[in-house]
């Protein structure tokens, strides 16, 4: 990392802005900085007043596309806060010799330790429980048990891979589908047996829970659509902790309504925030607020790998 850079840095992300730690690390070597204090996400014009006179950016999950790259000539360096680079115009960035950081994996525990988490309140929907019991309502809903259950993974990278080491003591058959093919001695390498690659379609009409964790770019848009809804259980388990965008939400409706078996957990949507989705009417359906990787130690170790980004 560079000592005492000159540039201006400014940091878009709201969850690194506020941390000290992060804020502190990141003045040592770049002591011209401008954070994201407002507590939400920037956006349009308001993102390119924050970052109109910065010559490197810290950016999170704010779009960053050529209307705004247009008004930001400055602009040399991003590093990206986390994982995905769906949210950056990365053709319109090179044209222009922007420099794009990323380290992929740097949030990949605690992302992969919310997706058990989401698995494990699908089977047994106690999200509403504490409600109930103000509401004197002392429920005893029955749920399942995760062991015994069939695990497909879509997308084999560090998320994906990390949850199969999370899951392993459930004793899961689990199949994982990938575009690229490992070969035996790399899936030997888990020391699963009930580890084995399949195809999507396999995947999807053999599982009783399938997580999605792939990156949303022209090739996985709407990939969970109507036809893989047609192969799914009637009881399936959905766990979307990857990008909105990945799952056709208007198809997922219409399978959520016509199947009260089934049950759906994302933590991400097409349009945030997504406060007027449809989804939230179901109670077969349950999201969270894109907080997957949101620990201490993953904010930590996304802003480090970022700072780190920030040098040539």
């Amino acid at each position: 990392m560079a000592k005492f850079d000159d540039s201006l840095v400014a940091v878009t992300s709201r969850s690194f802005s506020t941390n000290q730690f992060l804020v502190k690390k990141l003045k040592e070597s770049y002591p011209n900085v401008s954070l994201n204090l407002t507590g939400k996400t920037l956006k349009d014009n308001e993102l390119v007043k924050f970052l109109a006179n910065a010559d490197k950016a810290i950016v999170g999950i704010e779009i960053i596309d050529k209307d705004i790259l247009d008004q930001l000539p400055k602009l040399k360096l991003i590093s990206k806060y986390g994982v995905g680079l769906n949210n950056l115009d990365l053709d319109e960035c090179k044209k222009r010799n922007i420099q794009i950081k990323f380290q992929p994996g740097s949030n990949k525990q605690s992302v992969a330790e919310f997706t058990l988490l989401l698995m494990l309140n699908s089977l047994r929907q106690v999200h509403n429980n504490k409600t109930e019991i103000i509401e004197g309502n002392w429920t005893q809903a029955k749920g399942q048990e995760l062991k015994g259950k069939k695990i497909g993974i879509i997308g084999f990278g560090n998320i994906g891979s990390c949850l199969v080491g999370l899951l392993k003591p459930f004793g899961n058959k689990i199949l994982f589908f990938d575009e690229r093919k490992f070969s035996s001695a790399e899936i030997d390498k888990f020391n699963d047996k009930n580890l084995k690659q399949a195809s999507i379609s396999e995947v999807l009409s053999t599982s009783d829970i399938v997580s999605i964790h792939i990156p949303l770019n022209s090739g996985t848009k709407n990939m969970i659509n109507k036809n893989a809804f047609r192969q799914m259980k009637e009881s399936i388990i959905l766990i979307n902790t990857s990008r909105g965008g990945i799952v056709d939400e208007v198809e997922l409706y219409k399978f959520l309504k016509n199947n009260n078996l089934a049950f759906a957990s994302f933590d991400v949507f097409e349009h945030e925030p997504a406060f007027k989705s449809p989804l939230l009417e179901l109670d077969n359906f349950f999201a969270s607020s894109h907080r997957a990787s949101l620990t201490d130690q993953g904010i930590e170790s996304m802003g480090i790998a970022a700072i780190n980004g920030l040098g040539d």
